[in-house]
């Protein structure tokens, strides 16, 4: 299925996924009908990646710099991030159908985890060891590097049963499933959730008319 690309200012109605790995794939909507890419561009790529916190200022700071003096290089690591996002949906998709992922999937994933972790140094404070992202990380793949090592250390260790896809319509977005219940099925109950609703609610009346008729 082919996506359109669309210019989408980023909000935080956009943020559903519960970490911004999912949230990153997400930055497709609509994959079951009609898939609208968001991230038309690197600056817009790092619009996303500082609205959710995926990188220290510092860092977000360098990616601008370089990618204002390396367009075509910025260019070639959109194209990269984008891969992997496909590659995560994928993944993800088929983990929450019970099914093995794609092993390109699984590949490119490990491609990026090793960047991703690469990127972080080792500190001792306060008598803890903790990885953080190095000051001086400023390759243009940083962003699709950390979303790969978040999607190894924060999602892959989640509950299977609590990775879902919206059961909305044109939706398709992943989520984890953090309620107490473990049923929600979607991704935002006041969007899709109300849609669903109210479609049933339409077809029911449809229904009682055509009974009456």
């Amino acid at each position: 299925m082919a996506f359109s690309t669309e210019s989408h200012q980023f909000a935080a109605r956009d943020f559903v996924g519960g970490d911004a790995a999912l949230d990153f794939i997400n930055t497709v909507s609509g994959r079951d009908q009609t898939p609208r890419d968001w991230l038309d561009s690197y600056a817009r790529l790092l619009e996303w990646a500082t609205l959710v916190r995926l990188l220290p200022e510092r860092n977000i700071r360098a990616l601008t710099k370089k990618m204002h003096g390396e367009p075509a290089a910025a260019a070639r690591a959109l194209t990269r991030a984008k891969e992997l996002r496909e590659e995560l949906f994928a993944l993800v998709t088929a983990i929450a159908a019970g099914n093995a992922p794609p092993k390109s999937a699984l590949a490119t994933l490990r491609e990026h985890w090793l960047a991703g972790t690469a990127a972080h140094e080792l500190r001792f404070e306060n008598g803890q060891v903790t990885a953080d992202i190095r000051a001086d990380a400023a390759d243009l793949d940083l962003i699709a590097a950390i979303v790969a090592y978040r999607m190894i250390e924060h999602v892959m260790p989640q509950p299977v049963d609590r990775l879902r896809v919206c059961a909305g319509t044109n939706c398709a977005w992943v989520f984890i499933d953090s309620s107490k219940a473990g049923r929600r099925r979607w991704c935002d109950m006041a969007v899709c959730g109300n849609v669903a609703k109210a479609q049933r609610f339409y077809a029911r009346s449809r229904r009682r008319s055509s009974g009456r008729s």
